[in-house]
C-alpha cells in the first residue's frame, strides 16, 4: 500500500470507535496486502475483455449495418420511378426514331435490345447496394 493510504487507514482506526475498540493490527495487514501484489497480465485481461464483449459488439454491428442499408436502400428507391419513367419515354421516343427510318421488326429489336441492357444495368446497380453497404468502413488517422 501507498504511504496516503496506510496513513487514511490508521486515521479511521484511530476516529472510528468499533476500529478503535478492536485495534485491527495495521503493521500485519500492510504485510498481508504487500505480500499479496500481483502485476496484472495485461494481455489476458485484454483478450478476456473482448472475448466477453464479442456479442455485445456484434449486435451492434449488426443495428449500424441495418441502419445503413435501409438507409442507403431508401436513397436509392426513391429516384427509381423517375429512372423508369424517364427510360419508358426513352424508349418509346427511340423506337419512334428507329421506326422512322427502319422496318419495324429492326425499330422493336434495337428497342427490346437497349430496354434488356438497362434492366441489366439497373439490376446490377441495385444489387450490388448490400455489397458496397457491407465493405468495411476505415476509421480515419488522427490528426497530430
Amino acid at each position: 500500500m501507498s504511504r496516503p493510504s496506510e496513513d487514511a487507514l490508521a486515521l479511521h482506526a484511530r476516529e472510528c470507535e468499533a476500529c478503535h475498540a478492536d485495534a485491527p493490527p495495521l503493521a500485519q495487514l500492510h504485510a498481508l496486502l504487500a505480500a499479496g501484489a500481483v502485476e496484472p497480465d495485461a494481455t489476458r485481461l485484454s483478450e478476456r475483455t473482448v472475448t466477453r464483449l464479442l456479442p455485445e459488439l456484434q449486435r451492434r454491428a449488426q443495428a449500424v449495418f441495418w441502419r445503413r442499408f435501409l438507409r442507403v436502400l431508401a436513397a436509392a428507391l426513391l429516384p427509381l420511378p423517375v429512372v423508369l419513367a424517364a427510360d419508358v419515354w426513352l424508349l418509346g421516343w427511340l423506337y419512334q426514331l428507329a421506326a422512322a427510318w427502319l422496318p419495324p421488326s429492326l425499330a422493336t429489336y434495337i428497342v427490346v435490345s437497349y430496354a434488356v441492357s438497362a434492366l441489366a444495368v439497373i439490376g446490377v446497380t441495385y444489387a450490388s447496394i448490400p455489397l458496397l453497404i457491407a465493405r468495411p468502413i476505415q476509421a480515419r488517422e488522427p490528426a497530430l
